[in-house]
């Protein structure tokens, strides 16, 4: 049965949640569709480019990502009562770069009329602290952008977004987890490293320019100058480093997949427990699995 989501995210503490959408008629329409030969990969970028803009305007920071070929996964840290900390001119900024004036109106005069309207700032600051508006403001121009290209109308989505909370930093990290695994599981790439659009690949490329990204707790990713790039809180949410995340995620991938690594090879020293692990990381899957997906497309969940 369906629950609202006021049941499912709790809009006054926030934390972390497991985020996705999938496309309308199970469609491949981020990838290249095996019926029509049509291909619309360029499509996972501006994914990719949206989830991470959207969190330098929003109360969250976006931890792990992979945008696939019909559905994309986003593990989140949702804090609702940082809304509260902005002040009335940042309120009016975020919210003008989201939705921008019309041409006619100069940004200084849009920012007059909010800042003059405490009833209309009180609504936008609750807007930014809220996860449905994120997730609303990611999808819907998506959906413009790709009906636009298309020449057509209609949904693009299929229905709702998906949420899930992850109640503690094991399960976050068996979620991020899940996130980056995603193209492998689905053959799209056969190292860790190599896929496109996921959070994983974004972090070590930002380390091959700073090695000491390394031994730092991961951080939340936001893009800036058109690229993606990490955004330290001033209080680290996660202490696992990018180095040892990336051993958990080759190590997982190659026990649950047989593919990434060889076989036998010992676990972590920070992984306590492997059965355990697997099976919280598998366990992401078997929710993903609850969308009913076409057989040519099902690895890809």
């Amino acid at each position: 049965m369906t629950r609202p989501r006021s049941e499912l995210i709790d809009r006054e503490q926030g934390g972390f949640y497991h985020l996705g959408s999938r496309c309308v008629r199970r469609a491949m329409l981020c990838g290249e569709d095996p019926v029509t030969g049509r291909d619309f990969s360029h499509r996972r970028a501006w994914i990719e480019d949206r989830l991470l803009e959207l969190a330098e305007i929003f109360t969250v920071h976006v931890y792990a990502y992979a945008v696939m070929s019909n559905h994309y996964h986003i593990t989140v840290d949702y804090r609702p009562q940082e809304r509260l900390e902005f002040t009335d001119e940042e309120v009016a900024r975020r919210w003008l770069r989201l939705f921008p004036p019309h041409p006619d109106q100069a940004l200084e005069q849009a920012m007059l009329g909010l800042l003059d309207d405490a009833e209309r700032l009180a609504t936008l600051r609750d807007r930014l602290g809220d996860l449905s508006w994120y997730m609303r403001c990611l999808n819907e121009p998506i959906a413009r952008r790709a009906n636009r290209e298309d020449d057509c109308t209609g949904r693009f989505w299929q229905g709702r977004f998906c949420s899930k909370e992850l109640p503690n930093d094991r399960s976050v990290w068996a979620c991020m987890a899940y996130d980056d695994l995603n193209p492998l599981r689905a053959g799209m790439a056969d190292a860790v490293d190599a896929p496109e659009h996921t959070s994983l690949q974004r972090r070590l490329e930002e380390a091959e320019e700073d090695p000491e990204r390394l031994e730092e707790p991961l951080a939340p990713l936001v893009r800036r100058a058109g690229r993606p790039v990490s955004a330290p809180l001033p209080a680290p949410r996660l202490e696992m480093t990018l180095r040892a995340y990336r051993a958990h995620v080759e190590w997982t991938g190659g026990s649950l997949n047989n593919a990434c690594v060889s076989e036998g090879r010992a676990p972590p020293d920070q992984l306590h427990d492997p059965p355990s692990w697997l099976a919280l990381v598998a366990s992401h899957r078997q929710r993903a699995c609850t969308l009913t997906l076409p057989r040519w497309v099902r690895a890809e969940a």
